[in-house]
């Protein structure tokens, strides 16, 4: 098994935070998001894997140099799906099943339990060629909505409907059979010129193959907007924080979690875990968290966080806040609107 991670896009709707990096790197709880996805695919033994790359290749490379695994950069020349972006992948993933996960989603459920699943039903069913990842919403219609019978299997599949035949939106954890680039090549751009990874699947089922849906536990984000990265701070600090006590914090109170990092000072403070504060920061005279993250070579003074990510670098002061992202001179928060 071979993991594949799309990670092309730069994350229109996240501006003005996309303006100096491409969404795979954009942090999250001092973590680029698309360190989650290969955290996933590293926990469960998979070390062969390719990333699908666009314009920021040079950018992803540098930042993913110390991941301990085969990485693989595919370039996608132009953003026309992700069908497509998944299609230059053939030379890579070769005759192996992989497992193909965005950079933008997270979730919570160890993906040991899919891929155990995958090969009990890789050698009960031989026309399995897909196992996709289905949650329930009330209204799935941004997604692709998947109809699927008692027994788990896939009968349709449809992209973004305007009137879903059912309410399991597909989330974008698949396994996959190498048989799903016959697949792309049969299909046909959407509406919206690409090629869609949904309308891929659905082929599948109309080639004779079999498609299953396994319904995720636990908590799942799609990290698109400045209100989604907002929203997912508290659950992956609980799921994936790291806390560690490396720097000094002289004449202050710590209490619960609160991880600190090197060379930096927090000087006259109150930390409300959970709270992580990375390395060489000075931070002084502050009342940080419950649920705060301050990234490397941040100052701050005189400020009072709760629910709030500090991105590397900035610079604040006599700031009070809740529920918001401040990078530089940038400030985001829940009502900021899709592409700054």
């Amino acid at each position: 098994m071979k993991g594949l991670i799309l990670a092309a896009g730069r994350g229109t709707r996240l501006r003005p935070l996309t303006d100096r990096r491409s969404k795979p790197m954009l942090p999250l709880a001092n973590q680029p998001l698309i360190a989650y996805p290969l955290q996933k695919l590293l926990y469960d033994g998979i070390t062969e894997i390719g990333i699908v790359v666009g314009d920021n290749e040079d950018e992803l490379r540098a930042g993913l140099i110390h991941v301990p695994a085969e990485l693989t950069f595919i370039r996608q020349p132009e953003p026309l799906g992700l069908a497509h972006a998944v299609s230059f992948a053939e030379g890579f993933t070769g005759d192996d099943d992989f497992t193909l996960l965005f950079c933008d989603n997270l979730f919570s459920e160890p993906l040991a339990l899919s891929s155990a699943e995958w090969h009990a039903r890789r050698l009960q069913s031989p026309e399995l060629a897909a196992m996709i990842h289905v949650i329930e919403l009330e209204d799935p219609r941004a997604f692709g909505v998947a109809v699927v019978g008692e027994d788990g299997w896939v009968t349709e599949l449809e992209e973004k409907p305007a009137e879903p035949r059912s309410n399991l939106a597909v989330i974008g954890i698949d396994l996959l059979r190498p048989e799903i680039y016959r697949a792309i090549e049969r299909i046909e751009p959407s509406p919206r010129g690409e090629l869609e990874i949904t309308d891929a699947l659905a082929e599948l089922v109309r080639m004779g193959r079999r498609v299953y849906a396994r319904r995720l536990s636990g908590f799942w984000y799609d990290t698109g907007t400045p209100a989604d990265l907002i929203a997912a701070l508290r659950p992956v600090m609980h799921e994936f924080g790291a806390y560690q006590l490396s720097g000094r914090y002289p004449d202050s109170e710590l209490g619960g979690p609160v991880g600190i990092g090197r060379r930096s000072v927090v000087q006259g403070c109150r930390l409300e875990g959970p709270v992580m504060v990375g390395e060489d920061c000075r931070v002084q005279d502050c009342q940080l968290g419950p649920y705060v993250t301050i990234g490397d070579g941040c100052a701050l003074a005189d400020c009072q966080l709760t629910d709030c990510q500090v991105y590397p670098g900035t610079k604040l002061s006599g700031a009070s806040d809740h529920e918001a992202i401040h990078d530089g001179e940038h400030r985001v928060d829940r009502e900021t609107l899709p592409g700054g």
